[in-house]
């Protein structure tokens, strides 16, 4: 996988500051697949993908969204 451009980064990290309030120390220290898979997600609860698009995301394992539950 190449590294996103700094254009792509910034994008990504405003779609998902404005969508879901969080702040960019907490965005940036996202690994590049799991802030992919939140825009996705954010996209999804904002109606800006089809459900063709979301389908044709991967999906998330049981174990790769874990750590978002655990407390």
């Amino acid at each position: 996988m190449t590294r996103p451009s700094p254009p792509e980064v910034l994008a990504e990290t405003a779609r998902l500051a404005y969508h879901l309030h969080w702040p960019l120390d907490t965005i940036l220290d996202l690994e590049h697949r799991d802030r992919r898979l939140f825009l996705a997600e954010a996209d999804a609860l904002a109606g800006l993908l089809g459900d063709e698009d979301v389908a044709a995301e991967e999906p998330l394992a049981e174990d790769d969204a874990a750590w978002a539950y655990e407390g």
